[in-house]
C-alpha cells in the first residue's frame, strides 16, 4: 500500500502529528509512507521509523521571497507538484486542512482523499475544539485506520546527543540534573515574564542545574536576565542548539518548564516531567497529555482570546512563581 500524509505547519503541531503518523504504520505496517512537509519542520521527521519518505516544501520562502523570485517559486511549486503525482497513492490524507496543503492533496493521484476541516472534493473531519491529535486521528478514522496513539514521539539523534553530552560537560555541573526553562514563544502573549523564570531558577538551583534555551534572538535577552542573579550558575544555551540537538537535552532533562511552544511538545513526546504554561490559547485543545505533565493557568477569567501580540488582560502574567514551584514539586513526584 502508498500512502501519502501531509503536515506541513508549525513546528509543535508536526510534533503532534507524529502520533497519527504512527497509528498510520500500525495499521498498514508494510505500507510505503510518504510525508509531505516544511522544509523547517523537516528534522523532526528526518529520524521518525514510521516514515519510508520524506517530502519538503519550503512554504516560509515562498511566503517572503515569490515576490523577490517568482521564476523560483513557480519552479518549487513544480517540482513539488511533481513529486506529489509521479507516484499513485492508495490513499492520501492532508492532516493540516489549509488552503496551503489541500492543493497538494487535490494534485496526488489517488482514489481515497481524507482531510481536516472542510473542503470540496474529499472527505473530510471538522471538530475544532477537539484537541489537535484527536482532531487528526478523527481524519484517519474516516479513512478506516483506528487511532493508538494520542501523545507525540520523537527520537534521538546519536551525532546530536554526542554534541549535547559534550557541550553540557563544559558548560554545567553534570552532577546535578537538569532544570530545562523555555522563557520564549513566537507569541508575545504567551510568554510567562522573564523576571518570573528568573524567580523560579533561583529556588530551583539548589537543586537543579539551571539551563536556559530560546531562538537566536532570544539569546540576548536571556542573557541579560541571567547577570542579574550572579548568585544562580544558569547556563544560557539559546541560539546555540540546532532542531535535534534541542531535543537531545530536552530528552535528558529532570523537568521542563515552558509556554504553549515547541518546547512544550518535545517534552511531552518524550515524556518528561513537565509545566506547562497557559495564557491566550486553549490548554485543552493543544496541552500535553502525559501523567508526568501539569498544566497552569493563573486563577482569572480568561478569555483565551488568541491574540498574538498584546493581551489586555496579561492573563499568564499573572501566574504566580510559587504556582510553577508547586507544579514542579508536583510533577517531579509523578
Amino acid at each position: 500500500m502508498n500512502i501519502l500524509l501531509i503536515k506541513q505547519t508549525s513546528l509543535g503541531d508536526v510534533v503532534h502529528a507524529t502520533a497519527s503518523i504512527r497509528s498510520v504504520r500500525m495499521a498498514h505496517p508494510d505500507a510505503l509512507i510518504t510525508v509531505l512537509t516544511s522544509t523547517t519542520a523537516s528534522d523532526i521527521l528526518r529520524n521518525n521509523p514510521d516514515i519510508d519518505h520524506l517530502l519538503t516544501f519550503d512554504r516560509y520562502r515562498v511566503k517572503s521571497d515569490w515576490w523577490r523570485r517568482p521564476l523560483w517559486t513557480l519552479g518549487h511549486f513544480a517540482r513539488t507538484f511533481s513529486a506529489v503525482r509521479r507516484p499513485y497513492f492508495d490513499l492520501a490524507i492532508d492532516l493540516q486542512g489549509s488552503w496551503k496543503t489541500v492543493i497538494f492533496l487535490w494534485a496526488a493521484r489517488s482514489a481515497r482523499r481524507y482531510a481536516k476541516g472542510r473542503w470540496w472534493f474529499v472527505e473530510c473531519f471538522h471538530q475544532p475544539m477537539a484537541h489537535a491529535i484527536d482532531e487528526m486521528n478523527g481524519v484517519l478514522e474516516l479513512a478506516g485506520i483506528k487511532s493508538c496513539q494520542s501523545v507525540p514521539i520523537l527520537s534521538i539523534d546519536r551525532h546530536a546527543a554526542e554534541t549535547v553530552s559534550s557541550a553540557l560537560k563544559k558548560l554545567t555541573n553534570l552532577e546535578r540534573p537538569i532544570a530545562l526553562l523555555c522563557p520564549f514563544t513566537r507569541w508575545p502573549t504567551k510568554n510567562w515574564p522573564i523576571s518570573k523564570f528568573l524567580a523560579l531558577a533561583e529556588q530551583l538551583a539548589e537543586d537543579f542545574q539551571v539551563v536556559f534555551t530560546g531562538s537566536s534572538t532570544d539569546r540576548p535577552q536571556i542573557e541579560e536576565a541571567i547577570a542579574e542573579i550572579p548568585s544562580v550558575p544558569a547556563v544560557n544555551l539559546a541560539g546555540r542548539l540546532s532542531l535535534l540537538e534541542f531535543f537531545a537535552l530536552a530528552a535528558r532533562s529532570k523537568v521542563v518548564v515552558a509556554g504553549d511552544s515547541l518546547p512544550m511538545h518535545v517534552a511531552s513526546a518524550f515524556d518528561r516531567p513537565l509545566v506547562s504554561l497557559f495564557g491566550p490559547t486553549n490548554e485543552f485543545l493543544v496541552g500535553p497529555r502525559n501523567d508526568t505533565a501539569k498544566m497552569v493557568r493563573a486563577a482569572v477569567d480568561c478569555q483565551r482570546c488568541y491574540r498574538r501580540r498584546r493581551c489586555p488582560r496579561a492573563c499568564i502574567d499573572k501566574i504566580t512563581v510559587d504556582e510553577v514551584c508547586t507544579a514542579v514539586r508536583s510533577v517531579l513526584e509523578q
